[in-house]
């Protein structure tokens, strides 16, 4: 038995190093996380690593960071692209967020607070009544607060491929589900919009 004492011992420091120095936080990243009512970045998949949330919902977290000018906030860029029979459920994000269109349409429903709607070349809208059902082609977008309940989903054949950036606090899941999601894809995890 002594002779595998120090060899063990050797093996447990060196991953106790890893661990606390972050050595280890990439095979983390990339390992599936038990699917949950809420999300953090990074426990999805890694960044650029497109995964598809639920049946015609593929999201890819595209950058992260931590503004210096927004101490204790971290600012995404995320893709989501809904299928004909893609559509996110009810939720909510705990910060702002800006969404565009960059190509197919979108039907995005406010189902509590205000949003505010960009279209190319008209002036901009304030909605505000809940189960407003608003269509979104390529350069429209939207902006909002962590106070707006929604839900989304693709109108047409083609797929809708949406933009989003939202500023939230650092490790906050950046998604709330205001009633239980249809089942997720068993190898990812939990959807968003």
């Amino acid at each position: 038995m002594r002779r595998f004492s120090a060899p063990l011992s050797a093996v447990a420091i060196v991953l106790f190093g890893l661990a606390t120095m972050g050595g280890m936080s990439t095979a983390a990243q990339e390992a599936t996380p038990a699917a949950g009512p809420n999300v953090v970045v990074g426990q999805l998949a890694p960044l650029g690593a497109p995964f598809e949330a639920f049946p015609g919902v593929n999201i890819e977290f595209i950058n992260e960071g931590e503004p210096a000018t927004a101490s204790g906030q971290s600012l995404v860029l995320w893709r989501v692209i809904l299928t004909d029979v893609g559509e996110i459920p009810s939720h909510m994000h705990p910060g702002t967020t800006v969404l565009t269109v960059e190509s197919g349409s979108l039907s995005w429903t406010l189902l509590a607070g205000t949003v505010q709607v960009a279209r190319p070349g008209a002036a901009l809208e304030q909605v505000t009544e809940a189960g407003t059902e608003i269509i979104l082609d390529p350069g429209a977008s939207l902006f909002y607060d962590a106070d707006v309940v929604h839900s989304a989903r693709s109108v047409a054949s083609v797929p809708a491929i949406v933009l989003l950036a939202s500023l939230f606090e650092t490790g906050q899941p950046f998604i709330a589900w205001t009633e239980a999601p249809a089942t997720p894809t068993s190898e990812q995890g939990t959807p968003t919009a």
